[in-house]
């Protein structure tokens, strides 16, 4: 049965020659993949997080679907033409991919994704967007760090939470990133901490997120990121 959705595009890999395979977190069906035929040419404007309205048949009993058109559902000019962003965009897909693989509809996470889009591709600052976005994004999932009344010394990885008391033999971090972190899930805004500060906590953050996701790897991206916004 022919179908449509709303949706977001994640990653495409090769297939054939003229053919791709595309993933899309989509507002109904969540985490689809797709054979989409002819892809290399229809799909020229498939970039990372595109917002589009998708078209396509999928069995019941197939994990695959196929894809008959994708188009975009909203211009996202500054996303795709700034390279800091296109490079955040490409780094928020890959965690989305792998962090989700449920193919159930989640409305309320759907709806934070395309906030996320839209306030990266509106963002003046973008020195701890990604940072930001990983904090939004655990929330999410359900793996937000659990804050204090004030902000504390050590930050347990394992535990998700804060004190001013490490325990040993557990998995801390301390220090001016952690400080940082508490200041963003507090929803309070400090762009005037040092890069060096920024770095710290979005290598916290990505720790954190290997810790409690499964297979959680951000190889091909994570240098990019590291040279566009931290060098």
């Amino acid at each position: 049965m022919k179908q449509s959705d709303n949706a977001i595009f994640l990653h495409r890999i090769n297939y054939s020659e003229t053919s791709l395979i595309a993933t899309f977190y989509t507002q109904t069906q969540g985490l689809q993949k797709f054979m989409f035929q002819g892809g290399k040419k229809k799909g020229t404007s498939l970039f990372p997080l595109s917002l589009c309205e998708i078209t396509f048949y999928k069995r019941p009993d197939s994990e695959l679907g196929k894809l008959t058109e994708a188009r975009p559902s909203e211009m996202l000019i500054e996303l795709f033409s700034n390279p800091i962003k296109a490079t955040l965009a490409f780094f928020m897909a890959d965690v989305i991919k792998q962090c989700l693989q449920s193919d159930q509809s989640d409305p309320q996470l759907f709806h934070f994704l395309t906030r996320s889009i839209h306030a990266l591709d509106g963002a003046q600052d973008l020195s701890y967007f990604s940072t930001e976005f990983l904090i939004g994004f655990s929330e999410q999932l359900g793996i937000e760090p659990q804050i204090q009344d004030k902000n504390c010394a050590y930050f347990h990885l394992q535990d998700g939470d804060f004190s001013d008391f490490e325990r040993l033999g557990e998995l801390v971090a301390t220090g001016s990133g952690v400080q940082f972190i508490q200041t963003i899930l507090r929803g309070e805004k400090s762009i005037s901490e040092s890069k060096q500060t920024k770095k710290e906590a979005f290598e916290i953050m990505l720790s954190y997120f290997k810790l409690h996701i499964p297979r959680f790897n951000l190889d091909q991206s994570l240098g990019i990121i590291h040279d566009v916004l931290y060098n």
